[in-house]
Formats: structure tokens, C-alpha cells, sequence
């Protein structure tokens, strides 16, 4: 049975931008910009990136994220969907799952790992737990 292993945790601010309402949904996209801590480095690494989101008839939003984690040799980028539930007061909770391009030989590993990230953003913050999961 898989099971999910902590990789990082990451707190980030959001600024939206409204592209505008196309045919699958209104458009805004959120550039990120925060930091991750994880036990796999000492300190706080950068994290920046956008999410491509699409807000649905329903109410919910269909997300795509590319983002970095790190900076220069060790950066690690990743790509995400998924899909944020929003809540009554205003604030969503995503649920993405995610994929790792990295050089750095500390976390080549990653180039072979899914994940899977869950968290909540509102009024412009997000927090978000990554998990790697193990088969």
C-alpha cells in the first residue's frame, strides 16, 4: 500500500491576475513567491512560480502551477494540477499532484517521484504541505 512522506512545507503570497471569463471558466492567474523548509536542507530555500487557475460553474478551480524551489544549483522545479474546493468564507483548500525537474545530485531522486501537495490560501497567503509518495 503507498503511502505519503513529508517533503517540504511551503508559506507563499498570492497577487492575483484576472485574464477574464473564457470558455471553461473565469481566468486569474496567481503569481507565488515564498519560501519551503524541509528536513532535506538546512534553512529556508525561495519558492516562486505561477498557478494558471480556472474558476468552474461550480464555484472550485482547476489548477496549473510551475514553480522553483531553491535557487542556482539547487533548484528543483515542479509542475502541478489539481483542484482547489473553495470554502464559504472566501478561502480554498488545494489538492495537487506534482512532478520534479532538478540538476541538483542531493535530490536527483525527485526526478522519479510523484507528490502530492494539500494546504489552504486565503486573502492572498498560501500554505501547503508537499508529500512524496512512497510506493
Amino acid at each position: 500500500m503507498p503511502s505519503l512522506e513529508e517533503f517540504c512545507t511551503i508559506e507563499a503570497t498570492m497577487a492575483p491576475r484576472i485574464i477574464g471569463k473564457g470558455p471553461a471558466g473565469m481566468r486569474i492567474d496567481f503569481p507565488f513567491e515564498g519560501t519551503a523548509t524541509s528536513t532535506h536542507w538546512e534553512g529556508e530555500r525561495p519558492v516562486a512560480g505561477i498557478d494558471y487557475l480556472t474558476v468552474r460553474d461550480d464555484g472550485n478551480m482547476d489548477l496549473e502551477i510551475r514553480g522553483t524551489i531553491g535557487a542556482k544549483r539547487e533548484t528543483v522545479g515542479y509542475r502541478a494540477i489539481g483542484v482547489s474546493i473553495a470554502n464559504d468564507d472566501g478561502s480554498a483548500n488545494p489538492q495537487e499532484l506534482v512532478t520534479f525537474h532538478t540538476g541538483n545530485e542531493d535530490l536527483a531522486w525527485l526526478n522519479d517521484a510523484v507528490g502530492v501537495a494539500l494546504g489552504s490560501g486565503a486573502e492572498g497567503a498560501l500554505n501547503l504541505t508537499l508529500y512524496i509518495v512512497k510506493p
